[in-house]
């Protein structure tokens, strides 16, 4: 058997010697390995394992080199392989041009029996007839002459013929091109396709070099993406998978037959398209609408214009629509944190595990009845409201042309940076008033848009009141609903100052200055009114209503301040406090009675008298005496001994301490 080295093959196959060792690497052209003179391996490739072509162009060079001529084979032409479509595989558009070419062939071949021996003539007389009737056809003697083939073998496809027919964008692309240009064309960066098929190009010539000279054009691969290419498959490998759940998955409709007015209300923020001036700090600034939808007629029910999308912008809109409308069943909100909210519906998806254990206070929907949900995240088409402030920005953002920025840079009006600084915008005040009349006045009263036909020729706010008729509504009284949107602080400690709040950053003190200290370090929560901070309401960890107490204002006192009456009322406030708390103190002592005013110093000698039966020292059965070395201090021990008569053996005993301390 023939082998061939690396070299070798990239010489015949006309390619780089890198290309042969990567498809040997890669198993994609069988090889065997041998180690050459320097203990490296190399591929060795059997001719078997080339393809025929390089195979005879092999044999044909060993042929010349031998000095034999060339064998010179005929190709035969592979047979016309025919479609195997029956008629009712076709469109209605093509079977119609299957019977107009029958007709057309049978018809000639009629016109030429008519003529034996001149049936060129015929030929000629019949192709310039059909050109008066069918101009759209370009008939030609070639053409006839296809069709009558396809004619005689049934050739459905044939009868309609390469151009638009059931072969219409048959590929002619190699199957080796077309999958690396798909794979540069998936790319994550998503490259244009003129990029991808130079790319494609340069790769074949590096690797096959062979399949250059068939690839096709640049409009044949774009072509083929559009037609062989599902679209929900490039829109998930090209745009990703929200994109390809937006556009290509089915979705599914809401039934509103069964839902009620005021049952459901879909809450959201909407930014204007509008530059306006604020008219305290003279700012130019976008504002943002805070709004309530009902989700059976679509009215807009309640919304606050605010510079900040908060939570007490939600509250504003909500109290704004249940004076109007009633309140809801259910309130319908998104993820953000101006809804989500520990206080007024809780936390929702955002709720985490490390939230505090223990008793919590009901939220401001609790307390009023009506249950929240919240939309799956990332998913706005769960919102109908979505599509209101789409209206809104074509029929209300866009009648101030001077004010209109439009949503994005690309629509940004010309001339919108010049009539700024010349101060010719909108103010936000007439956002406010004009935003108020076009929600009421002009789209609650647009035609219903729903999906329910028996609401057809209705407005919006005609579907709410006959439906309002049918299913009653719950209102609140001012007071009693002013009560419920209370704010509610986290549990907090009373302090000296007594409780705060935290408003904008800054701490605000509420105290009741006469009873405060006998409370301090109870835990307690807060409700108040962010509209109204002149007093806050008391509830223990039970939500058990305490009292209400005052803002502290009289303790704000300013850091340079020299004026003496600034100071003295504070300070007044202390003495009273100090007076109260001792007065406190005396009543405590006032009230013990006599027989136990016993002082400390005589309750600790009670004690000890108590006690002193209780001491006892008792001594074991086994006693050892300890005793000193006699041999260490012999004179020191007879003098002991002896009752210290000696009085040399003390001088000498004195006279060894003393040498000791010296040498210390």
């Amino acid at each position: 058997m023939d082998h061939l080295t690396v070299t070798e093959a990239a010489e015949l196959k006309g390619c780089s010697i890198q290309n042969i060792q990567k498809l040997c690497k890669d198993g994609k052209l069988p090889c065997t390995i041998e180690i050459n003179d320097r203990k490296r391996p190399k591929y060795m490739i059997p001719v078997s394992s080339l393809p025929e072509e390089l195979q005879a162009r092999y044999y044909s060079r060993l042929r010349q080199e031998a000095g034999l001529p060339p064998v010179v084979e005929k190709a035969l032409k592979p047979p016309k392989k025919l479609s195997e479509k029956s008629f009712e595989d076709f469109s209605e558009e093509e079977r119609g041009q299957i019977v107009l070419w029958r007709k057309i062939v049978e018809e000639w071949q009629h016109c030429r029996e008519q003529y034996p021996g001149k049936r060129t003539e015929a030929d000629k007389l019949f192709i310039a007839k059909c050109r008066l009737e069918h101009p759209e056809l370009q008939l030609s003697e070639g053409v006839l002459y296809r069709k009558w083939t396809a004619y005689k073998l049934n050739d459905l496809a044939g009868l309609l013929g390469k151009r638009g027919g059931a072969n219409k964008g048959a590929s002619s692309i190699d199957p080796i091109v077309w999958d690396q240009f798909v794979f540069i064309y998936l790319s994550p960066t998503q490259p244009k396709i003129g990029r991808c098929y130079e790319l494609t190009v340069e790769v074949m010539k590096e690797y096959y070099p062979e399949l250059v000279d068939g690839i096709p054009t640049v409009r044949t691969f774009s072509r083929h993406i559009e037609t062989d290419m599902l679209k929900a498959v490039k829109e998930y490998l090209l745009k990703g998978t929200k994109a390809m759940r937006d556009n290509c998955l089915p979705y599914f409709n809401r039934l509103y037959d069964r839902l009620e007015v005021n049952e459901v209300w879909i809450a959201d923020n909407h930014t204007f398209d509008i530059i306006s001036i604020d008219e305290d700090t003279g700012q130019a600034h976008r504002l943002h609408l805070t709004s309530f939808m009902d989700a059976k007629s679509g009215v807009i029910v309640g919304w606050n214009v605010t510079d900040n999308p908060c939570s007490q912008s939600t509250l504003i809109a909500f109290r704004h629509g249940v004076m109007r409308f009633g309140g809801p069943k259910v309130l319908y909100f998104d993820n953000g944190r101006e809804f989500l909210t520990h206080d007024i519906a809780g936390k929702g998806h955002r709720k985490r595990g490390s939230a505090e254990p223990g008793f919590q206070p009901m939220t401001i929907l609790e307390r009023m009845g009506i249950e929240m949900r919240n939309a799956m995240p990332r998913n706005a088409k769960a919102k109908p409201i979505e599509r209101s402030y789409s209206t809104l920005t074509m029929q209300f953002s866009r009648a101030f042309t001077d004010s209109y920025c439009g949503g994005t840079i690309m629509q940004k009006p010309e001339g919108l940076t010049r009539r700024i600084k010349e101060g010719k915008i909108a103010c936000d005040y007439e956002i406010r008033e004009k935003i108020a009349e076009w929600i009421d006045y002009d789209y609650n009263v647009q035609p219903y848009g729903g999906y329910e036909s028996r609401f057809k020729g209705m407005s919006r706010i005609e579907v709410w009141n006959k439906e309002i008729q049918r299913t009653g509504q719950r209102v609140f009284d001012e007071s009693d609903l002013n009560l419920m949107l209370l704010r509610t602080t986290r549990v907090q400690k009373i302090k000296r100052n007594g409780v705060f709040l935290n408003i904008a950053g800054e701490k605000i003190w509420f105290m009741d200055y006469e009873n405060t200290f006998r409370y301090l370090d109870k835990e307690v929560y807060v409700r108040y009114d962010p509209a109204d901070l002149r007093a806050v309401r008391i509830y223990d960890t039970e939500d058990r209503y305490l009292f209400t107490w005052g803002c502290a204002d009289k303790l704000l006192v300013d850091f340079n301040s020299k004026v003496r009456e600034e100071v003295s009322e504070p300070m007044a406030i202390q003495r009273r406090v100090e007076k109260f708390i001792k007065a406190e103190a005396r009543s405590v002592l006032d009230g013990v009675s006599g027989a136990f005013k016993v002082d400390l110093l005589e309750a600790a000698a009670i004690k000890a008298a108590h006690g002193k039966e209780k001491f006892k020292i008792s001594s074991p059965n086994n006693i050892i005496l300890v005793r000193p070395d006699e041999n260490e201090f012999p004179q020191q021990l007879q003098a002991a001994a002896n009752g210290y008569e000696n009085s040399d053996a003390i001088e000498i005993y004195l006279d060894n301490i003393n040498n000791d301390e010296r040498k210390e």
